[in-house]
């Protein structure tokens, strides 16, 4: 069975401080029963820029007939910054320090984990599948391949589709995962492996393509052509 995910990474190869934090995430599900399914959506904050939301976030539901939005609270927040080694005169090692802009350079970065409850989802997904997104403004100042990236947001995108010879009476499947957390920088003379460590819970197969960097739209309908 063919899967759809969309793991948005954006590579930082300058950097500034200004109150903007989008960077990247994905939005996975899980099957726990029934039609049920518990939606977890993993959010990478620039450190050096806005704070996050720590009560819960939303993501909007696409093209299902009675669901529109899902609900996640927030778990967790880890600094996953690459922890290199000083040398003298050198700076300290990388962090995300407190609150807005407290980190202390660029590939100072934050995971933040949201998960619902489960969620039930009735029927079969259309043919062009159940679309769920999360957006947020805006993105990293630290970027140079967007002109004035701080007046972009992210949007992030993940897509349900219907498995072949499904009655639509239960959930048997769910999304793929990713096992490796995203290098956004290489410490000096560290050795450079990119692999995302994509696997599939139920052993299905798995393609990879690029994804289309979306924009932010707080207010009306999904448009696959909204795109920076």
């Amino acid at each position: 069975m063919f899967k759809n995910l969309l793991f948005l990474l954006l590579l930082l190869p300058s950097f500034a401080i200004k109150a903007s934090h989008g960077m990247g995430g994905e939005i996975t599900y899980k099957c726990v029963g029934g039609n049920s399914y518990v939606f977890e959506l993993i959010f990478y904050r620039d450190c050096n820029g806005a704070e996050i939301n720590i009560s819960s976030e939303n993501i909007r539901v696409w093209r299902h007939p009675s669901v529109t939005t899902i609900n996640l609270p927030f778990v967790s927040r880890e600094d996953i910054s690459p922890k290199c080694s000083p040398v003298v005169g050198s700076p300290p090692m990388l962090a995300c320090g407190v609150g807005s802009a407290g980190g202390n350079g660029i590939g100072a970065i934050e995971r933040i984990t949201y998960r619902s409850a489960p969620i039930t989802l009735l029927g079969t997904p259309p043919a062009d599948g159940w679309v769920f997104t999360y957006e947020n403004f805006s993105r990293s100042g630290a970027l140079t391949n967007i002109l004035n990236p701080t007046t972009y947001g992210i949007t992030i995108k993940a897509t349900m589709y219907a498995i072949p010879g499904s009655d639509g009476l239960s959930c048997l499947d769910s999304s793929p995962i990713f096992l490796q957390e995203p290098y956004f920088v290489s410490c000096a003379e560290s050795d450079y492996r990119y692999n995302m460590n994509a696997v599939d819970p139920d052993l299905d197969s798995i393609h990879f393509d690029f994804g289309i960097p979306y924009n932010y739209f707080p207010t009306g309908i999904f448009d696959p052509q909204t795109i920076l």
